[in-house]
């Protein structure tokens, strides 16, 4: 696929691009230097009639073991940036203004990591992020899952998005897309390339604070340090996947190189060389032991891509 900004690896392997690093490799892995080649790309892979599917951080992200006999696309670190923050310090003029603040819009490429954003947010002045301080993967990414954390997403701060296609550029409202929990609705055939957000000026020690606050409460309540994609299941309406997966009695529970989490049962760690059926193989042992207990079907919250998952041929769903 001979693309001018477009960078092209045959038979790539995609564990190292996950953060739970498993599974085998694409069979064609693009990465885009422009949003021009990227709807170029998109173009050729439709009328070739090619499956694809778009990379982010790879932290929300299951591979195959046998890996993905499709195409994977990734931006470029070029869709890492922002634009639009304010310049100067904050002083007691902004303060005696910070009664009623007005949202400001920052413009952010899709490719900007999360927790780095919230950073460079926080630093600027700009508070409506502070959820996202320790949560890994892309701004693309976390729209397309409405990711979120501490009864916050990034739905709540999202005005619009910019999506790419093979017909080109545009920008789509938030009125638009239909988001919901761990949710958005994006059109087909579509990537997210840049999101404008509206974020609240404040005072930059007050919202480095919420931060470290924020920062310490996941040290003690998730895994430090651990390869990990995160929660394995969304939580159901009026409960959460942890409290029923530890009511089971499943942490530390282990098969092969993969471990349920001993700090949080709704997190599957790579303790070793795990295999993406190893992971998997927890997580039906998870879903079923929920199912026995409380009699909840738990629905993943991380994607599986190259495969299904075991239950999904199971009617009752708990098999």
């Amino acid at each position: 696929m001979a693309v001018p900004g477009l960078r092209v690896w045959e038979r790539a392997p995609l564990a190292p691009f996950t953060t739970i690093t498993t599974g085998g490799s694409a069979g064609l892995l693009l990465s885009a230097v422009t949003q021009e080649a990227l709807a170029s790309a998109l173009r050729v892979l439709r009328q070739h009639e090619a499956p694809w599917f778009c990379l982010g951080g790879g932290s929300n992200l299951l591979v195959a073991d046998r890996g993905y006999p499709g195409v994977v696309v990734r931006l470029d670190e070029g869709f890492q940036y922002v634009e639009g923050l304010p310049s100067g310090a904050w002083d007691t003029t902004c303060r005696a203004a910070a009664a009623e603040p007005v949202p400001m819009a920052v413009i952010t490429g899709a490719g900007a990591f999360l927790a780095r954003l919230a950073a460079v947010a926080a630093e600027a002045g700009l508070s409506g992020l502070e959820w996202a301080c320790g949560i890994p993967g892309t701004l693309g990414g976390a729209v397309a899952m409405n990711a979120g954390a501490h009864g916050s997403s990034v739905s709540d701060v999202m005005d619009a998005v910019e999506l790419t296609s093979e017909t080109g550029v545009r920008w789509v409202p938030r009125a638009d897309l239909d988001c919901g929990y761990r949710h958005c609705a994006l059109p087909a055939g579509s990537v997210v390339t840049a999101v404008r957000l509206f974020l609240t000026p404040g005072d930059p020690v007050d919202i480095l604070q919420r931060h470290r606050a924020l920062l310490r409460a996941r040290r003690t309540s998730q895994p430090r340090g651990a390869r990990t994609f995160g929660s394995a299941f969304k939580n159901p309406p009026g409960d959460s996947a942890g409290h029923l997966l530890e009511k089971a009695g499943l942490k530390g529970v282990r098969h092969g190189g993969a471990e349920i989490s001993r700090v949080h049962a709704n997190f599957i760690v790579n303790v070793g060389d795990a295999t993406t059926g190893d992971v998997l193989c927890l997580m039906s042992l998870m879903r079923e032991a929920v199912f026995r207990s409380s009699g909840v079907l738990l629905d993943p919250e991380v994607k599986l891509l190259g495969a299904a998952f075991p239950w999904s041929e199971d009617q009752r769903g708990n098999g």
